[in-house]
């Protein structure tokens, strides 16, 4: 029981922390979104990828995805392996389409951070073939753009978009309340903040390669 609560904690911890970094991301990769912005978002990315606190912080995420998954691994063994009959109340937050799918929903988002380490991150750390003769640096606003301009990465990032929306839908509200923030009053309000994020940020994500595959960012 005790280690049980402990993953729990660490769970919704880790949750959180992953939340906050979706958020931070997805305000730099808005840049993308202001016509012309290559040389901006380009300064943007060797920022991200050279200052020190931005490693820490990166290194932390990678640590959070790790210890996010394998901690909701041993929670939903551990809940299976405990539970000794269904749920009665069909409609509640626990029976959820999200809560019910949360293993499936995380396998898909796992599979797509590889995919998209693999296209951006890989490429920006570890070729040669985006630098930029203009300044001399890694053209990391091109190599975006020309991802966005293939229908089929587009439709991988939108298609992930909607699982972090049906993720972060129940995983936001019950981090809180694994780590006793939800009361009786505030509940509303937790699953309505919910609702709110799981929709703007997801939506915002899906708008970027939208928007440059239909060519809005030139």
């Amino acid at each position: 029981m005790k280690y049980h609560i402990i993953n729990k904690y660490l769970a919704a911890l880790s949750g959180l922390f992953l939340i906050l970094f979706l958020t931070g991301h997805l305000l730099g990769n808005l840049q993308l979104l202001i016509p012309g912005a290559q040389k901006q978002f380009n300064e943007y990315a060797e920022f991200m990828s050279t200052n020190p606190i931005v490693k820490i912080l990166s290194i932390t995420t990678y640590i959070s995805i790790l210890l996010h998954v394998f901690v909701t691994i041993y929670l939903t063994i551990d809940s299976r392996k405990n539970r000794k009959s269904k749920y009665k109340k069909i409609n509640s937050d626990t029976n959820s389409i999200s809560a019910r799918y949360m293993g499936l929903l995380g396998t898909i988002i796992l599979a797509f951070i590889a995919i998209h380490l693999s296209n951006f991150w890989y490429k920006a750390k570890f070729t040669t073939e985006i630098l930029n003769d203009q300044w001399g640096k890694k053209d990391i606003y091109t190599m975006v753009v020309d991802k966005f301009k293939n229908i089929e990465h587009v439709l991988i990032y939108v298609f992930a978009m909607g699982a972090i929306f049906m993720h972060t839908l129940h995983g936001f509200s019950s981090s809180f309340q694994s780590l006793g923030l939800v009361t009786s009053k505030s509940r509303k309000y937790f699953k309505l903040s919910g609702i709110i994020y799981s929709l703007i940020i997801p939506i915002l994500f899906a708008l970027i390669p939208i928007y440059i595959y239909l060519g809005f960012h030139q």
